[in-house]
């Protein structure tokens, strides 16, 4: 799922950049922190995102320090720490997140030996993380359950399993101490599922994996025959994912002094992240 919530960058100034890149830096220091030097692998954009909409909703201090770290030893970079307990609820969720699509992934390719690997390499970790927060464990796994069934059953799912990727953000907002964002984070795990699915389109045909996409428009073998012969569908599908998306924040965001980081996520990354789908050989 990770690399489709991001802003874009284009429209970003040095100090948005900067931001972003503490907050990066700071969920990669909080893996470390709770879970040891390894975990930092997990890392990700998406859930850096997340981490940097959940501390705002909890209103917590960020402590922004310049330091070295491990793995940039010769230059300070600004890392951005939160409240310790809250670091951890997102570390552990960003470890759950990531562990379980590991698990996913080897499924879906059963001769893949680096995957089988991490697997095994990260059990110890996962199961620290499952201790952390086990109602976001127990909702990931029911929640992923009904999505392999789904993708087995080999039918019309889009919208259904759409839904369960909405669900497993929007649990993990709630497991974070941010519901608030509960009905943001469902759209954005909904967005994260259509765009993954098209993404991977021609890979999954090639690969005879599941893709929702192919059930529900068809099977055109190449991503560029899917959008050239449905283009109105997709761009349907998108624009209602973007507006619900849209709303949702902007019922959220304060009238005044809003974030320009978030208004750019929500007005222009999501957007761009489609387009640059779409436009992906």
């Amino acid at each position: 799922m990770f690399g489709y919530i991001n802003c874009d960058e284009s429209l970003l100034d040095s100090k948005q950049r900067d931001i972003i890149g503490s907050f990066y830096c700071g969920l990669c220091m909080a893996l470390k922190k709770h879970f040891g030097n390894s975990a930092r692998i997990f890392t990700n954009i998406d859930c850096t995102y997340a981490y940097m909409l959940i501390s705002s909703a909890c209103e917590t201090e960020i402590d922004i320090k310049k330091q070295r770290c491990f793995l940039h030893p010769l230059s300070k970079r600004n890392i951005a720490y939160v409240d310790d307990e809250l670091s951890q609820k997102i570390s552990s969720a960003t470890i759950l997140i990531s562990y379980y699509k590991l698990l996913d992934d080897c499924k879906d390719e059963k001769k893949n030996l680096t995957k089988k690997t991490m697997r095994a390499i990260y059990k110890k970790t996962a199961t620290k993380a499952r201790k952390i927060l086990p109602d976001y464990d127990l909702a990931l796994s029911k929640l992923l359950n009904a999505t392999q069934k789904l993708e087995q059953d080999g039918g019309n799912s889009l919208f259904e399993l759409m839904d369960i990727s909405g669900e497993i953000l929007q649990s993990m907002a709630v497991a974070c101490g941010a519901s608030p964002l509960q009905n943001l984070f469902f759209h954005l795990g909904r967005f994260v599922y259509f765009i993954d699915a098209l993404d991977d389109y021609e890979q999954d045909i090639k690969k005879r994996r599941y893709n929702a996409l192919l059930h529900h428009l068809g099977n055109f073998q190449t991503k560029k025959s899917l959008l050239f012969n449905k283009n109105k569908e997709i761009n349907n599908i998108f624009e209602e994912l973007y507006s619900s998306l849209n709303e949702e924040y902007n019922n959220l965001k304060p009238q005044e002094d809003s974030n320009p980081i978030f208004d750019n996520l929500f007005t222009y990354g999501l957007k761009k992240c489609f387009n640059n789908v779409i436009n992906r050989k």
